[in-house]
């Protein structure tokens, strides 16, 4: 496979990728755990290190992209229908139906305006009025809210249309799983619901890439609702004799009128002239409409002479305007797939499993004061040797570590662990908790001193210490302090022995310190035991 499609995403991908990290959430056993780090180191030897050119390293997308193919081809196998297969198939229901929707909401809203009874002409104020300021006005509203939001942070994510369509979304989905979860058996019915897990929990990793469906199915109805007012004006004027005027309690003169008419056509007159751009001075002048004196005074072609200007409207203050927005939209969808750098947390880990090489330990006694002491030591099992290409997509780090234990910790240990688990360089190390003061005067710099781009932060914490609401305070004032580029990475050990405080951690331990950070809801900060339980 070429390396531009291997590194090609989308929706289909993330929703396949996240159903698969869904899975492997559920392994929480140690065995379970050196089950995945086997899994995906073979993937890693098997297919990604091969498919590396000479001369060139491997990066995140790739990496990650041959790691789902391969976890397809083993589901696949089983005959199992992926998530996102089933999330690419509704979706594109959802295109067709915003689309009928549309046209038939605009068909017969133009439909039942244009009904004419042959002594009283469509004004064309009010046509305007209803279906074209109406639309301007609202697409102006979209403009200004997506400024104030974009300010916020928030974009779409908090307007409440976008909100309504994305919970008639989802009602639909639950909808159509009820009706059918009792035809499917255990495990369809699982991955059923992990496709709205997915949807429903991934918002924040993928920002606006998550909004932009919902707005693309906006802007398909909006589309289907001109194209349908426009074929419906088209049809009652070539199948009826429509007939078009205007008049206002205002006293407007015709010259006014026309002038108004001139700058509402400025869009299209350059590629249209003369009379089918807009009705000339004396056409208006003689479609007036003045209620005392009724309408068979006026002459038929100036009552006609509007129709052309009005479909021009719609045209270009309704239609053109919401194909633009679907078009940037559906170009601003596939520009941010292109740009996903996977730095979250579940990815971090992921890659971190697929770059280590595998470890066992043997046992050795050694006779200390008259004791035997059994020590384990790692090796690498057969050859897998960790290559320079596999540290391509590794990142530098700022270590901060607990001042209690500080003294315990020698630089030059600190160095060989985080170059075992990580196989990183340490840029910096800090002292932390040391007191309230130390603390805030860190974070200041941090914040007043942005981070170079491949620099992650790792906190070195003892796991066997529950995580107090103080440390998690700290790691939310870390957070905002260096922004959201960086990662935070929990390095937990276990108790300290006599000659080292760099040891395995528990499970139990490990799950109550998962648990606890993954409750921030922030993706890019996770726990990871910071010595391999090789075995």
């Amino acid at each position: 496979m070429e390396d531009h499609q291997v590194k090609k995403w989308s929706f289909r991908d993330i929703i396949d990728l996240e159903y698969f990290f869904h899975k492997d959430a559920v392994s929480q056993s140690a065995e379970d755990q050196h089950y995945l780090n086997e899994r995906d180191r073979n993937i890693f030897l098997d297919s990604v290190r091969p498919g590396i050119k000479e001369g060139k390293t491997a990066d995140r997308q790739f990496t990650i992209k041959t790691w789902l193919n391969r976890r397809r081809e083993e589901e696949t196998a089983e005959e199992a229908v992926l998530p996102g297969e089933g999330f690419e198939s509704l979706y594109g229901s959802f295109r067709l139906l915003f689309i009928l929707a549309g046209l038939v909401v605009g068909g017969g809203a133009g439909l039942s305006f244009l009904t004419y009874t042959g002594n009283r002409p469509v004004n064309v104020f009010v046509y305007l009025t209803v279906f074209v300021v109406s639309q301007v006005l609202l697409l102006l509203l979209l403009f200004v809210l997506a400024i104030y939001r974009l300010k916020k942070g928030a974009f779409l994510s908090s307007c409440p249309l976008y909100r309504a369509i994305g919970r008639f979304m989802f009602r639909t989905v639950l909808w159509a799983r009820n009706r059918v979860s009792d035809k499917l058996g255990a495990d369809r019915r699982s991955r059923a619901e992990a496709i709205l897990g997915i949807i429903k929990s991934k918002g924040r990793t993928y920002g606006i890439l998550f909004i932009l469906p919902i707005f693309i199915l906006t802007q398909l109805f909006a589309m289907g609702f001109n194209l349908g007012l426009l074929v419906t004006t088209l049809f009652k004027v070539i199948t009826a004799d429509i007939a078009f005027g205007w008049q206002s309690t205002l006293q407007l003169s015709s010259a006014a009128v026309h002038t108004l008419v001139q700058k509402i056509a400025l869009p299209w007159s350059w590629l249209v002239a003369g009379d089918p751009a807009y009705p000339s001075l004396a056409q208006i002048e003689g479609s007036r409409i003045i209620l005392k004196e009724g309408i068979y005074h006026l002459s038929t072609p100036d009552l006609a002479s509007w129709w052309p200007f009005l479909c021009f409207s719609v045209l270009f203050y309704g239609l053109l305007p919401r194909l633009l927005l679907f078009l940037g939209a559906v170009a601003a969808q596939r520009r941010h797939l292109r740009a996903l750098d996977f730095r979250q947390g579940v990815y971090e880990q992921l890659l971190l499993r697929m770059t280590t090489p595998l470890v066992s330990t043997r046992g050795r006694r050694v006779v200390e004061a008259g004791t035997a002491v059994k020590k384990q030591e790692a090796e690498y099992s057969g050859k897998d040797q960790a290559a320079p290409d596999d540290k391509a997509i590794r990142r530098n780090l700022l270590v901060m570590i607990p001042d209690d234990i500080a003294d315990a910790c020698p630089q030059e240990e600190i160095e060989s662990a985080v170059r075992n688990r990580f196989a990183a360089s340490i840029t910096q190390l800090m002292r932390i908790n040391k007191n309230y003061g130390t603390d805030a005067e860190i974070l200041a710099n941090l914040k007043n001193s942005s981070l170079p781009a491949d620099i992650d932060i790792l906190l070195i914490q003892e796991a066997w210490q529950p995580p107090i609401a103080e440390y998690i305070t700290f790691i939310k004032n870390l957070r905002q302090a260096i922004g959201h580029g960086p990662c935070i990475r929990l390095g937990l050990i276990g108790k300290p022995l006599a000659d080292t405080i760099f040891t395995p951690i528990k499970e139990v331990n490990r799950k109550i310190w998962t648990r606890r950070i993954t409750a921030l809801g922030d993706p890019c900060v996770y726990a990871v035991g910071l010595v391999n339980n090789a075995s």
